[in-house]
């Protein structure tokens, strides 16, 4: 099932371009993030081959009355994320996660809300080499249980040294990757 976004798009479309251009920018500042991090954990991040993750939302999600979206998109290098060490190239993820408007608690994200909101994001050149990774996170600690079911869906783009995507590599992160082009 698709899902339109189109007239919560006409209303972001500022954000979402902010969003787009700082999350491909190598720039700290371009992060709302960045600006009230400390700067040795900034310098920590970039240490460990890391980016400021980037936020876009809330916005209100269209299959939920009840809901509000917010989008982290985060850029890491592909060797600390696959625990491989020399690996080269990065790791594009962003995640969907929603939330209650009035209560402000955790709600299961609609797959295919995600997937439109991340197809808005990178457009339809780059949406065949996203992958799927579904609901990965609901509970700060890391624990899940029937009344916690997992909420936040995942998705993953791995890109080469020279910037260009490639397959899902070899790893060891736990979880089955679907491209999503297979994903309804």
């Amino acid at each position: 099932m698709s899902v339109d976004i189109r007239t919560v798009l006409r209303k972001q479309g500022d954000e979402l371009r902010r969003f787009r251009r700082n999350l491909f920018s190598t720039e700290p500042a371009d992060s709302g993030l960045a600006s009230v991090l400390p700067e040795d954990v900034l310098e920590q991040l970039r240490a460990e081959g890391r980016t400021v993750p980037h936020r876009f939302g809330p916005v209100r999600s269209v299959t939920d009355r009840h809901a509000v979206l917010t989008i982290v998109g985060d850029i890491i290098d592909q060797a600390v994320l696959l625990d491989r060490p020399g690996r080269e190239g990065a790791v594009l993820t962003l995640s969907v996660a929603a939330r209650h408007k009035q209560l402000g608690t955790r709600q299961a994200v609609d797959p295919g809300e995600a997937r439109a909101w991340v197809e808005a994001i990178v457009g339809p050149k780059w949406l065949p080499h996203f992958y799927s990774a579904g609901a990965l996170s609901g509970s700060t600690a890391g624990e899940t249980s029937p009344s916690r079911p997992l909420t936040t869906q995942y998705f993953y783009l791995f890109l080469g040294a020279d910037g260009v995507p490639h397959a899902e590599p070899e790893h060891q992160l736990g979880v089955q990757l679907t491209p999503l082009t297979q994903t309804p």
